[in-house]
């Protein structure tokens, strides 16, 4: 039966690193330390830090706390707790976490924050994106090019959008105009550019304007 100590250094050589070597890995990664520092770690003669802790979790490729370190069975009172302290910082560092993935159809360029420019509405790739990152309500995502519409959207920047055929006024969607493709706030009669050193697009009379979506963020 393995206790905390004796799981560390059988991590360690699982690796193929040395005491000195896991020391200069760790130091590299940001976390001085040295290799008499491991050695009392695989003693048990002293504790890593949780910060320490982590480094060595992600050096020695642990992704299960509890399973790597023999289960809680098999610590007394004080394991337990250090246990639920590691496993609390790793829960709450998105490094370590395992996260939900969406499938999203991304268009590079569907739509142009600059002079406009015709796209092909099938030119798209499916990619996929951290659930948790992809707003509510997400139908398709968008490249912007250009820096007409900065500083809220950025050139190279993916935006989110909601397929709908109508926006409110000062609300921001991707538009086709005479079949040019814009990313832009609607405004009375035009469409408007966030970036002051763009005017306004005027939609005349006999224009053609479409909606395809509004822009989620």
């Amino acid at each position: 039966m393995h206790n905390i100590y004796e799981t560390l250094r059988r991590l360690r050589l699982a690796t193929g690193l040395s005491q000195t070597a896991a020391a200069e890995r760790l130091t590299a990664a940001g976390v001085p330390t040295s290799n008499k520092s491991v050695s009392r770690w695989e003693m048990g003669a002293s504790q890593p830090t949780t910060e320490q802790f982590l480094a060595l979790c992600e050096l020695y490729g642990v992704r299960d706390v509890s399973a790597a370190f023999g289960g809680a069975a098999r610590l007394n009172a004080q394991g337990l707790a250090r246990l639920a302290e590691y496993s609390g910082y790793l829960f709450g560092d998105p490094k370590y976490v395992e996260r939900q993935l969406r499938l999203v159809r991304l268009y590079d360029l569907p739509a142009s924050a600059g002079t406009g420019s015709y796209v092909d509405s099938d030119d798209y790739e499916e990619v996929e994106l951290p659930a948790d990152e992809v707003p509510s309500g997400t139908d398709y995502a968008v490249r912007v090019t250009g820096d007409s519409m900065e500083p809220r959207f950025r050139d190279g920047q993916v935006v989110f959008v909601r397929a709908q055929e109508t926006l409110e006024v000062g609300e921001v969607g991707i538009f086709s105009l005479n079949s040019d493709m814009y990313i832009k706030q609607l405004g009375g009669g035009q469409l408007v550019s966030l970036n002051a050193a763009y005017a306004p697009i005027a939609v005349g009379e006999y224009d053609t304007l479409h909606v395809f979506g509004r822009v989620l963020g």
